[in-house]
Order: C-alpha cells, then structure tokens, then sequence
C-alpha cells in the first residue's frame, strides 16, 4: 500500500517546549517537551487525571496553551488550519454523521486527502469495511465506526496522526489488524500521537512512550529506554509504569488507589 505522505526532513513534525495548560487556578499540563518525528509511533500513557487528553487537545487545539511554544514541521502552530494541514485528529467521543453512508463518508476524506481509488479500496480492505460502505453510519457499532474514523483520518494523508484512545472498541482480531496497519502506515513516514488507556495495547503499538503524571513528564523517550530506567530492561510495559510511579521521589509516587492508564 502506498502513502501520500513521504518523509521529507528530519525536522520534527511536532515539537513542544514547556507547554503549560491552565484552567483557572488549576495547572494541567506543565513544563511538556518532547518531539515526534517522521515515521514515529508515540504512546502517551499515565494515571487517570494526568493530563493524556488535555495534552492532544492542545496538540490539536481544542486546549488552548497558556505557556509554552508547539511547532509543526519547525514552524509555529498558530490556529487551526496550521493544525489542519499538518494532522488528522481522532476523539475519543468522535462519531460520524448519522444519515450519511460509509462509501460517501470516505469519498469525501479522500477528495480532501487527494486520495486515490486503489488507496481507498486498500483501506477499506484492510480494515473490512467493504460490506458497509452502503450502510449509514449511525447504523454502525462503535468497534465499526472507529474503523471508518481511522480510514478517515489515513485517507486525508496528513503527516501526524492524532488519536484519543482509539483502541478499546476493537476485539482482539480487529485490534491485530489496526495495529498492523498503523505500524505499516509509520513505516512510510507518518507520524502518530496516541493515548493509550490499556498498557498491553501501548507496548504492542508504540516504539516511544511519554508517561505523564499530575501533568508533568514522568519518563519520555523510547520503550527501551524507559524499561531501561525503571530497573528492569526485559520486564513489561505495565511493570515499568508501576515502577517508575512507585520511584524514591516522593512527588512521582503512586496515590493509594492507582489506575495504570
């Protein structure tokens, strides 16, 4: 299958340098800085209540930053159509058109994405949305509708794919089969931002991991590397989350009733 988005420069397709998300009194996000690069796949994990969403929606802005600089591709993201010639955006809460039929949701993607027909039909067949494409697509399951929303957001050939805990809808078979994909789409130079709820899915998906807690950067950087810093390089993805939030830093530790999500 062939991508509309090659890889171009080694300049990073988004770079955040001390990003800080206020809400009132309340700090959000704090001192966030990290890059993603052509062709990486970024999981960004943490307790609930550590700023996962808060984070793409400022990426996307939806959030809007109080301090700190976003770059797209070296280049200040000012408003929403910087944002939007750069990435895809998937919401957790997202869901299409009631009345409007799969086939004529996808057309309209890849008119907007310059998509061919042999991409689309790759998709669609990959994914196995072929039987639906006459269906509405209020008529779908949600494991079905967020398939059609990730053709969606690949048929726009964006450089940087964002997604909002995109996996829990699929069983196991679909979720091989989207993870593959995504993993095949990386390869040819797009970019993905993904917050994970489960952290088996973040390890079968991501080759770098930004761990958050209470809104500050806990451990950034390749899978590797961040087993590596919690003492056990071959232990799991969950292990290392529980051992770095159990760290000798008071201020990193675990709350008594954690969610490893």
């Amino acid at each position: 299958m062939s991508s509309a988005v090659p890889a171009t420069s080694n300049v990073p397709l988004l770079e955040l340098r001390e990003l800080e998300v206020r809400r009132g009194r309340r700090t959000i996000l704090a001192g966030v800085s990290f890059a993603v690069a052509a062709g990486e796949r970024w999981a960004v994990i943490g307790p609930n209540g550590a700023g996962k969403t808060t984070l793409l929606e400022a990426v996307v802005g939806q959030s809007a930053p109080g301090r700190g600089v976003l770059l797209g591709r070296g280049a200040p993201l000012r408003g929403l159509a910087d944002r939007a010639a750069l990435m895809s955006w998937i919401a957790a809460d997202a869901s299409p058109t009631p009345e409007a039929r799969v086939e004529l949701l996808l057309r309209e993607a890849a008119r907007r994405g310059r998509a061919d027909d042999s991409r689309l039909r790759a998709l669609v067949d990959r994914l196995s949305l072929g039987r639906l494409l006459s269906v509405r697509a209020g008529e779908l399951s949600r494991g079905e509708q967020r398939r059609l929303a990730l053709v969606e957001a690949l048929l726009l050939g964006r450089r940087l794919v964002v997604l909002d805990e995109p996996f829990g809808a699929f069983d196991p078979l679909q979720l091989r089969e989207v993870l593959s994909l995504l993993r095949a789409e990386a390869a040819l130079g797009v970019g993905f931002l993904v917050s994970v709820h489960q952290l088996g899915d973040a390890e079968k998906f991501a080759d770098r991991v930004l761990l958050l807690h209470e809104g500050r950067v806990l451990a950034c950087g390749p899978l590797a590397e961040l087993k590596a810093r919690s003492g056990r390089p071959d232990c799991s993805l969950e292990d290392a989350f529980v051992a770095l939030l159990d760290g000798p830093d008071p201020k990193t530790r675990r709350p008594e009733a954690p969610d490893a999500a």
